[in-house]
């Protein structure tokens, strides 16, 4: 039953994720000011006492709110499946529960359960429905986790509610889980039908006990209920990738990138850097090849009512989606050791779908692709294009001649002669560009070969400090200097290369320079050394060039990137190499 509950999960590729509560009353502003931060933190961020926050359910009244009208705009934009936000940290629920008198049908003048009309609204339309539930925070509760947590005591936003109780001495996470996690959680289960799947949060304070009762829990009521990894401690069918996080490589474990359609995730007024379209379209190509689902965020007000913006922006997402859907819902990622510079694939059986971020092309080249391609076409005309599959260097190379026009994305489709067999050899590929990724590489330790770890389901939330390849692909946790990878390429196209060392960028996050010294060496396969460019620093959220060029003959090498030094305060953390045509 799981396997066939996570083909429907990958199948859906597309859903909305909606956060609303209290904090959208507020709308980011509390006595005057804005917070720079993230808008359903408000109650932290301000730390605003239990009993002046408890006051906004008295003013909740979203008559706007329309059920309908939301699941409709979601399934016109291409969503297979809603999550929205049950209880969040605040500790207000959206639901009618006995457990916790704390919530829309007994606190609010609204009076309405708002989760059951959406669970209504959702069977209507045949769209999967999913619940958000913050197991951990829950900032209206003594007992609630995060004040173990020493490091984010002094924040600007604590996890935990220190403001009303600031003494930890007592605090008892299990009374809280018993008491409301547990309870509220089965009423979640057992009150609004089928549930798609189960989105925890933040597991802070949270025992592997504590969190496996509460999977325990989730299955015992709906098997066929998904739970992401953010229940904690290493538990969950399918990865939660960080907040706006996007995978480097094609991933094997199921997963999903919840992505922010402005800044906050909860309303604010003052919040205009909006997403376009064309990025949420490139996003969901993106994110489908590396065979990760797409849970884009909007954040109602107060009255229940959708920012115009938001409605306008997933219209026109909702254009492009109807007319390639055959690329994406079914669909399994791309098929190549990782993703192209030039757009994405996805695959169904013996069926490639190219999506390109340069809709003027006139040109494509994948190598790598051995099996013969029958057909292509331009997926949205139907219309053939010309191609051409020759031998480069021993290699197959498949150029495709496009069609140039004024739209976004255009996918192509290629018939195969069978199911796609690519070349498991890092190779040059459109443009002559080559990626040498940290999954990919030979791990050496003081010469000698070593196995760099790799993160699992929910390692993240484990608090691990290690070296290892986390599941979103990059290499983390890089302190010693003995450490060495190295990647067997195979160059199509001679000349000099430009290197290029990329850090795994963080959303919002300024690039910064960091003193970690790096050193890439290359040699033929017989050992005969043909150059090595250094870097005396790298920059976070950014890319750094080397020193010097690389002069590389068509033919096999092997490159490895050494440290010299690592900067003594702070782990490197690496996305990839670049060669780059000079």
């Amino acid at each position: 039953m799981k396997n066939a509950a996570i083909e429907r999960f990958y199948d859906a590729r597309f859903g909305l994720f909606i956060h609303w509560g209290l904090y959208s009353l507020l709308a980011g502003e509390w006595q005057g000011q804005r917070m720079d931060d993230i808008g359903e933190w408000i109650m932290s961020y301000h730390k605003i006492p239990i009993k002046t926050y408890e006051k906004l359910a008295e003013r909740f009244n979203p008559t706007a709110f329309d059920a309908d009208a939301i699941v409709k705009m979601a399934r016109d934009a291409g969503m297979n499946y809603l999550v929205i936000t049950s209880k969040h940290h605040e500790g207000f629920a959206l639901f009618h529960s006995k457990a916790d008198p704390y919530n829309v049908v007994d606190a609010t003048p609204f009076g309405r359960d708002i989760i059951g009309e959406l669970a209504e609204a959702c069977r209507k339309a045949d769209m999967k429905f999913g619940l958000y539930y913050s197991q951990a925070l829950d900032w209206h509760e003594r007992n609630a986790g995060g004040w173990d947590d020493p490091a984010y005591l002094p924040a600007r936003r604590p996890w935990a509610n220190i403001w009303d109780y600031p003494d930890s001495t007592g605090k008892d996470f299990e009374e809280y889980f018993s008491r409301k996690v547990l309870p509220q959680v089965r009423e979640l289960l057992t009150q609004y039908g089928d549930i798609f799947l189960l989105w925890f949060d933040t597991p802070r304070t949270i025992t592997t006990e504590q969190s496996k009762r509460l999977y325990d829990l989730v299955k015992s009521l709906q098997p066929d209920c998904l739970v992401n990894s953010r229940i904690g401690n290493g538990l969950g069918d399918y990865a939660s990738l960080g907040d706006n996080q996007h995978p480097t490589i094609p991933l094997a474990v199921p997963s999903e990138s919840p992505v922010t359609l402005n800044d906050t995730w909860g309303y604010k007024w003052y919040d205009n850097n909006w997403k376009e379209s064309p990025d949420i379209i490139a996003k969901l190509a993106r994110l489908a090849s590396k065979n990760a689902n797409f849970l884009l965020n909007i954040g109602p007000r107060g009255d229940g009512s959708i920012p115009e913006e938001t409605v306008r922006i997933l219209r026109e997402t909702g254009d492009w989606t109807r007319r390639h859907a055959e690329a994406l819902y079914g669909t399994r990622g791309n098929p190549y050791i990782h993703d192209f510079d030039w757009g994405s694939l996805t695959v169904r059986d013996n069926r490639l779908y190219c999506f390109l971020a340069d809709s003027q092309a006139e040109q494509l080249t994948i190598n790598g692709l051995n099996t013969p391609v029958r057909q292509a076409c331009s997926l949205e005309t139907g219309e053939s294009i010309a191609f051409r599959q020759t031998y480069v260097q021993g290699e197959t190379s498949l150029t495709l001649q496009l069609q140039p026009h004024d739209g976004i994305w255009p996918v192509y489709r290629l018939d195969l002669a069978g199911a796609p067999d690519f070349s498991a050899t890092i190779l040059s590929q459109d443009q002559g560009r080559l990626f040498l990724y940290p999954h990919l590489a030979q791990a050496s330790l003081d010469g000698q070969p070593t196995t760099i770890r790799r993160h699992g389901l929910g390692d993240r939330y484990k608090k691990v400090a290690d070296t290892a390849i986390a599941s979103a692909g990059m290499l983390v946790g890089w302190t010693d200097p003995a450490l060495a990878l190295s990647w067997e390429i195979k160059v199509l196209s001679p000349g000099a290369y430009r290197v290029l060392v990329q850090l795994p960028v963080q959303y919002r996050q300024a690039q910064k320079p960091v003193e970690h010294q790096l050193t890439l060496e290359a040699k033929t396969v017989s050992g005969q050394a043909v150059g090595q460019v250094s870097w005396t620093q790298v920059y976070e959220n950014g890319e750094a060039e080397a020193d010097a060029t690389l002069n590389l003959a068509a033919g096999t090498y092997r490159l490895t990137l050494k440290a010299l030094s690592l900067a003594a305060d702070k782990q490197l953390a690496l996305q990839c190499i670049v060669l780059d045509p000079a």
